[in-house]
């Protein structure tokens, strides 16, 4: 059997259709999903379509979601998949985080850490498309009563991103009530913690009663609060932690309705577990109607983060890296995915905001010890 080396790609990079087409669409080509659907699987084109230039686009759209040049080799054509790898391994071992030293900071005359506190304002974040996307997602659920659920590993960016999607529904969006279960523990979070967090949202008095009756006046509430033009958003943090009790509590949440619209949409934002617990058959109805996300690794991006992280504390980063030092620093990020004899390796990129920051903290460490001032592609190797 054969499949497109399309269709292969976009499963790598878990590549979200819907996403691709409002990219293509905001650049002037009318695709459809389902144009790429048959393209992604068959290799079948449209008859009407600027054949090159949407292959140029989609090209620049894997590129900026770090495809890495093995991957578009031959994108356009098949590939034999009737043998499945019997057993994947992974070369790649995460770097062991570190503290930059004083010591570094008085040599490279640092005021302070870039990667330590460093976000205080929105101009602080650093951002780039696929980030753009996932916040365009999370306003998507709120305007459209949608639920998305946000996956990614420790240290992708996760956290920066719900702040500064807060930061953009405060600022911007006065129309949207957030509602954050405040359970630090999020195994503690029960449907008495949601209905508490609902309750706090929309200023609806709840003492002295019953359950029964909570759950009515919150309901009441949400709907008035729709009349009056405003829409709910419940985002929960490590949500990896939560219960198939409360997961299909959200759902049955997410249900309720003012006429056709949903008074409600719901972000979960969790650890690369979070997509084995949505696996589970009893949160299958949750799952079913979730729009999973996952956050991409900088990538390509890599010099551009550097810049922009050292830019922040009043640091020219061309002064401290060479471009090949930057470039070297995204290598180590990268690993390989071991697929058996007779299938190719599969390049592993993880190169997220905390390892880019851990292997820039190690080569400065280095480079102070030893006295260097300047970090090249060869320093960066030894580390």
């Amino acid at each position: 059997m054969s499949k497109t080396k399309l269709n292969q790609v976009f499963t790598q990079l878990d590549v979200k259709q819907a996403q691709l087409v409002r990219a293509l669409q905001k650049k002037g080509f009318t695709f459809s999903t389902a144009s790429l659907s048959r393209l992604k699987r068959f290799g079948e084109w449209p008859k009407k379509c600027n054949k090159e230039a949407v292959q140029n686009e989609i090209e620049a759209y894997l590129l900026d979601l770090g495809a890495s040049p093995k991957q578009l080799t031959d994108l356009w054509g098949v590939c034999d998949s009737h043998k499945k790898p019997l057993k994947e391994e992974i070369e790649h071992e995460d770097p062991e985080p570190e503290m930059l030293t004083t010591q570094a900071k008085r040599h490279f005359k640092l005021r302070q850490d870039p990667f330590e506190n460093e976000i205080t304002t929105e101009d602080d974040v650093f951002m780039v498309d696929s980030h753009r996307l996932v916040l365009e997602e999370m306003l998507s659920a709120a305007s459209a009563g949608s639920m998305v659920a946000l996956i990614g590993e420790c240290g992708s960016g996760k956290t920066i991103i719900r702040r500064a999607f807060v930061h953009r529904v405060q600022q911007q969006n006065p129309e949207v009530v957030l509602i954050q279960p405040a359970r630090l523990d999020r195994r503690k979070l029960t449907a008495e913690s949601i209905s508490s967090a609902i309750c706090r949202a929309l200023q609806v008095k709840s003492g002295g009663k019953s359950a029964e009756e909570r759950d009515a006046a919150i309901e009441e509430a949400l709907i008035s609060s729709a009349n009056n033009g405003h829409l709910h958003l419940m985002i929960i943090d490590e949500a990896h932690d939560l219960t198939p009790d409360v997961i299909k509590l959200l759902k049955r949440i997410w249900e309720l309705t003012h006429g056709f619209k949903r008074v409600m949409g719901i972000v979960l934002i969790g650890q690369t577990e979070l997509t084995k617990k949505l696996s589970g058959q009893n949160v299958r109805e949750f799952t079913w109607r979730c729009n999973q996300i996952k956050m991409q690794p900088l990538g390509l991006h890599v010099p551009a983060y550097i810049e922009h992280k050292f830019g922040r504390i009043g640091i020219d980063a061309n002064e401290l890296f060479t471009q090949d030092a930057m470039g070297a620093i995204r290598g180590k990020c990268y690993g390989k995915i071991k697929q058996g004899m007779a299938f190719d390796d599969v390049d592993l990129d993880r190169s997220f905001p905390l390892q880019v920051n851990t292997w820039i903290t190690k080569v400065l460490n280095m480079a102070a010890n030893i006295g260097e001032t300047k970090i090249t592609e060869q320093m960066v190797h030894k580390v």
